[in-house]
């Protein structure tokens, strides 16, 4: 009977090691952030052309550009965050601009943020989505 509760305990304790092992490595992945994704903006439907991007904790700023055959005029900048400000208007093609929206973006959270513009008197929205990571 002494040799069934020898296997036993020695067969419990094999798989006790194994778990043990299993929590530290999940526990190091998640101290390297594997399981944190990194922020991210998705590119315009039309024609902005996403440039570049910065997500802090006051807010998302976009560097876009006019890829389009004709100027852009009365832009203005809206989404989840709410307004945001534009920093040249009108926009020639292929010059490039800042849309800034301020606001406090949570972590873990996709937001929309919207441009609108007119080009030969016919009004245009594009929507980017952004995803922030941690903050």
């Amino acid at each position: 009977m002494n040799s069934k509760g020898q296997s036993a305990l020695e067969y419990l304790m094999t798989y006790g090691w194994a778990l043990v092992v299993i929590v530290i490595v999940v526990a190091a992945l998640f101290a390297f952030g594997v399981f944190n994704p990194p922020s991210n903006c998705s590119p315009f439907s039309g024609r902005i052309l996403l440039k570049d991007y910065a997500i802090t904790g006051t807010g998302i700023t976009l560097s876009v550009a006019n890829g389009g055959p004709g100027a852009m005029s009365t832009i203005s900048a809206g989404g989840d965050l709410g307004a945001g400000t534009v920093g040249t208007d009108p926009l020639a093609v292929g010059a490039q601009t800042t849309v800034t929206y301020t606001g406090s973006p949570a972590a873990g959270t996709t937001y929309d943020m919207n441009v609108t513009y007119t080009t030969s008197s016919i009004v245009h929205t594009e929507t980017s989505k952004c995803f922030v990571g941690s903050v």
